[in-house]
C-alpha cells in the first residue's frame, strides 16, 4: 500500500507561516481591568458600545435563549470591548448551551475561529484562554475538535490537520482522529488522509477497525478505484491483529464490484459466509452489482444464497433486484418481488416503486404504471418527488397531454415544485402535439419561477420550430438562450438544425452551420455526416453527397446502413450505375449486416435500372437474411418485370404476395396491368383490372389516364365494359 511521505503533518506545520505572538490592544487594555468589570460608560464611545452589543449578550445570558446569542459576532466583540473581555463575555455564552446544545457551542466557537481565520498561533492562544473562563466545563480538547469541525465544514482541510496536531499535544483521542479521517476521506482528501492515517500508525492513537473501514471507502468509493490498495489494507489489518468486520468487508465487496470483478466478489462473499463475517451489506453490494452488469439471474442466486446463510434480505435487499429486474424487461419478476417483500412484513419504499414504474414506462406500459400509481396513492402511499417525475416523464411521452396537465397539477398540489426536468418533459410533450406555442409560454414560465433550461430544453424546442419549417425562428431562439442564459448548441442540436435545414433543401446553409460546429470543437459523428449526405441526395447534389462520404471516411468514421441507404437511393434516381457498383462494393468490405430498409432500397434500384436478375438475388438474399418482403419490394419486382415485359416473373411475385397475405396497392395492380398492356394482352390486363375491383381498390389518376376512365374512375370506357362483361 502505498504510504504519504512520513512526517508530513508536522513538515505542513513547520512552513506555515503565523500571525505575531498575540497582544491585547491597547484599546482593549482601556476598555478593563479585570474580565468580571463592567464596560465604561464615561465616553460617548463606551455608550455606543453599551447601546449596540451589550443588550444582547445580557438578554443572552437572562434567557439562555439561542435566538438573542446567534447574531453576537466575537469580531465585533473584539472591537467594541477588546480581546480579553471578548473571550470571557464568549466563555459566558458557550456556558450557557453547555451540556447538550452543541450546534449552538460550535457556532460560538466558530465565530472566534472566523475573527482569527485560520489555524496559527493567534487561534492556539486563543483556545486555552475560552477552556481557562469555561471553568472545567469543556476541555481543550473538546474545543479543538469544534475547531477541527469548523475547519472541516469550511473545507479548510490543512487548517484542520494543524489543529489536529496542535491538539496532539494535550493528547487527542481516537475518536476525534476518526472523526477528521472520515471527513478527508468524505471530501476526497486522498493526501491528507493517507497522511493522518500514517501519523495515527507512527505515533498513535493507533487506528482500530474502523479507521481502517474508513480508509477502505476511499480506496473503494472514491473517484479513482484504488483496489490494490485496498487488498493491501485488508493484509495489514491482519497482520496488525486489527480484525475486519463485516462493514470492512462489505466495503471492499464494493469496489470489487466497481471494478466488474463480481464473480470474484461472489466467490470472496461465499468465502466469508462460511467463516461467519458477512452481512447484509455485503450481499448486497454482491447483488448490485451482478445487477449493474446486467446478469439478473446471477443476482438472484446471491439472494437465494443470502437466505440460505441465515440472512434475512432488508429492503435495500428487494429494492436492488426490483430495479435490475426491471432494467431488464423483466417487469413481472419485478412485481412478484414486491408482493415477495410485503409477505415478508417489508414495506417498499419509494426506489422500489420508482423502479418498477420506470421500467413499465421505458417499456410503453404507461397505462399501467399510472393505474399502479395511482392504486398507490388510493391505498394512503405518499409519492415523492421522484415517482411523480418518472410517472410524468411517462406520460408526457405516450398518453395525450389532458392525462399529463393532470398529473402536473397533482404535482404541484402536493407542494412539489417542478425542476428542469420536469418542465423538460411538459415542453417535449406539448411540442410532440405540435403545440409550439403553448411550449413556448411553459418556457417563459419556467424561467419567471428561476428554473434554469438546460441544453435538452432547447434543444426539443428548436426541433419543433425546424420541423415546422420554421428555421429562421430557431435560429432567433438559439441567439437568446445563447445571450441570456449562456446556453450553447451542443452536438444533438446542431443535427437537429441540419436535419431542418436538410428538409427544406437548404444545402448552402448546412455547410455553413457544419463549419461552426467544427469550429466549436464538436466532432461530427456517423448520425450527423448520414443526416447530411441523405439531406444532399434526396435533393440529387449527389456530387456534395459524395463529398461528404469521402470526407467522412478519411476522417476514420465508420459509414452506417442508413448512410448507404441514402446514397444508394440518390444514385438510383440520378442514374449513377458505375457509382452504384462501387458503393455496393464498399459495402461488402464493410461486412455490414443488411437490414429491411437497406434490402428494399438495393432492389428498388435495381428495378428502376432493369436488371431484374440482381434484384432477384437480393430479394433471395433477403429472404435467407430472415428478412420479410413488403408489399413495397413485391411491387418494386412486379414493376421491374412488367418494365422488360417478364410478365412470368411479375405473376410470380403476384403469387408470392396472395401465399403470403400481403395485400397489392394500387400501385402493383397499375404495374401488373400496365406490363400485359405492353406485350399487347389486353385481356389479360382486363382480368388484373376486374381483380383490382373486386379486391375494392379504386383506380388512380395515373390508371385512370391509361385505361381512358372517368377522373373519378368511373366505368364509362371500353375496358370497364369489358370488365362488366367478363363480370
Amino acid at each position: 500500500m502505498r504510504r504519504a511521505v512520513p512526517g508530513f503533518l508536522r513538515r505542513a506545520l513547520a512552513i506555515r507561516s503565523y500571525p505575531p505572538v498575540l497582544h491585547l490592544s491597547s484599546q482593549a487594555c482601556c476598555l478593563n481591568s479585570s474580565d468580571n468589570e463592567e464596560p465604561s460608560r464615561s465616553s460617548a464611545h463606551g455608550d455606543y458600545r453599551s447601546q449596540c452589543l451589550l443588550p444582547s449578550i445580557t438578554l443572552a445570558v437572562r434567557t439562555s435563549k439561542w435566538d438573542a446569542a446567534r447574531n453576537i459576532s466575537f469580531r465585533e466583540c473584539v472591537r467594541l470591548y477588546g480581546l480579553s473581555q471578548s473571550i470571557g463575555l464568549f466563555g459566558l455564552l458557550v456556558q450557557l448551551f453547555l451540556p447538550r446544545r452543541i450546534r449552538e457551542i460550535h457556532c460560538l466557537i466558530q465565530s472566534i475561529v472566523d475573527y482569527c481565520g485560520n489555524a496559527g498561533q493567534e487561534l492556539f492562544e486563543l483556545a486555552p484562554m475560552l477552556v481557562s473562563k469555561l471553568g472545567g466545563s469543556m476541555t481543550l480538547l473538546q474545543v479543538y475538535a469544534a475547531v477541527i469541525r469548523t475547519f472541516v465544514e469550511s473545507s479548510m482541510f490543512e487548517d484542520a490537520l494543524l489543529t489536529y496536531i496542535e491538539a496532539k499535544k494535550v493528547g487527542v483521542e481516537l475518536r476525534l482522529c476518526n472523526f477528521l479521517l472520515k471527513c478527508l476521506v468524505k471530501e476526497n482528501q486522498i493526501m491528507y488522509a493517507r497522511s493522518l492515517f500514517d501519523d495515527m500508525k507512527s505515533s498513535g492513537p493507533s487506528p482500530n477497525v474502523y479507521s481502517y473501514s474508513v480508509l477502505m471507502s476511499m480506496y473503494t468509493h472514491g473517484e479513482r478505484l484504488c483496489l490494490e490498495e485496498a487488498f493491501e489494507l485488508l493484509r495489514e489489518m491482519e497482520m496488525n491483529g486489527v480484525r475486519p468486520n463485516a462493514a470492512t468487508y462489505g466495503t471492499y465487496l464494493y469496489g470489487l464490484c466497481r471494478s466488474r470483478q463480481v464473480t470474484s466478489a461472489w466467490e470472496f462473499l461465499q468465502d466469508l459466509c462460511q467463516r461467519g463475517t458477512c452481512n447484509t451489506y455485503c450481499f448486497n453490494a454482491v447483488i448490485h452489482g451482478f445487477c449493474c452488469e446486467g446478469q439478473v439471474h446471477k443476482a438472484i442466486e446471491v439472494f437465494t444464497g443470502m437466505k440460505k446463510c441465515g440472512f434475512l434480505p432488508d429492503v435495500h435487499s428487494y429494492s436492488i433486484l426490483v430495479d435490475g429486474l426491471c432494467k431488464q424487461g423483466e417487469l413481472l419478476k419485478g412485481y412478484d418481488m414486491l408482493d415477495e417483500m410485503a409477505r415478508n412484513g417489508i414495506s417498499p419504499n419509494h426506489v422500489s416503486y420508482s423502479s418498477l414504474l420506470h421500467g413499465l414506462c421505458k417499456t410503453g406500459n404507461v397505462e399501467l404504471a399510472l393505474g399502479i400509481f395511482k392504486r398507490l396513492q388510493d391505498q394512503g402511499f405518499k409519492h415523492d418527488q421522484i415517482m411523480y417525475s418518472v410517472i410524468f416523464h411517462g406520460c408526457c411521452q405516450h398518453l395525450d397531454l389532458a392525462i399529463a396537465s393532470d398529473l402536473w397539477d397533482a404535482m404541484i398540489h402536493h407542494n412539489f415544485v417542478p425542476d428542469v426536468y420536469d418542465y423538460t418533459n411538459l415542453i417535449y410533450a406539448l411540442c410532440r402535439h405540435s403545440y409550439l406555442i403553448e411550449a413556448l409560454e411553459v418556457f417563459e414560465l419556467m424561467l419567471e419561477k428561476g428554473v434554469t433550461p438546460n441544453i435538452v430544453t432547447c434543444t426539443i424546442i428548436v426541433d419543433t420550430f425546424s420541423k415546422e419549417g420554421l428555421i429562421g425562428e430557431a435560429f432567433i431562439f438559439l441567439d437568446k438562450v445563447h445571450q441570456s442564459l449562456g446556453i450553447a448548441p451542443n452536438l444533438f442540436t446542431y443535427k437537429v438544425i441540419i436535419k431542418g435545414l436538410c428538409k427544406i433543401n437548404k444545402s448552402d446553409d448546412v455547410w455553413e452551420i457544419f463549419a461552426d460546429m467544427i469550429k466549436r470543437g464538436y466532432v461530427p459523428d456517423a448520425i450527423l455526416y448520414s443526416i447530411i449526405i441523405d439531406g444532399f441526395a434526396k435533393a440529387l447534389e449527389l456530387q456534395e453527397a459524395f463529398r461528404l462520404y469521402h470526407k467522412m471516411l478519411n476522417e476514420g468514421i465508420k459509414p452506417t446502413i442508413f448512410t448507404y441507404n441514402s446514397l444508394l437511393n440518390g444514385l438510383c434516381h440520378d442514374d449513377g450505375l458505375p457509382g452504384f457498383r462501387k458503393l455496393m462494393r464498399d459495402m461488402i468490405g464493410e461486412e455490414l449486416v443488411l437490414d429491411k430498409i437497406l434490402c428494399t432500397s438495393i432492389i428498388a434500384c435495381y428495378c428502376r435500372r432493369s436488371n431484374m436478375k440482381a434484384a432477384m438475388e437480393m430479394y433471395k438474399k433477403m429472404e435467407s437474411s430472415g428478412l420479410s418482403p413488403d408489399a413495397f419490394v413485391y411491387t418494386c419486382l412486379i414493376s421491374g418485370f412488367s418494365k422488360v415485359r417478364a410478365m412470368d416473373g411479375a405473376l410470380l411475385m403476384m403469387e408470392e404476395m396472395e401465399k403470403r397475405n400481403i395485400e397489392p396497392t394500387v400501385v402493383t395492380y397499375t404495374a401488373l396491368i400496365i406490363g400485359y398492356l405492353k406485350i399487347g394482352d389486353e385481356n389479360q390486363a382486363i382480368k388484373t383490372f376486374i381483380s383490382m375491383r373486386q379486391a375494392g381498390i379504386v383506380p388512380d389518376d395515373k390508371l385512370s389516364c391509361i385505361l381512358g376512365l372517368g377522373n373519378d374512375g368511373g366505368d364509362s370506357d371500353y375496358y370497364s365494359q369489358k370488365a362488366k362483361d367478363a363480370t
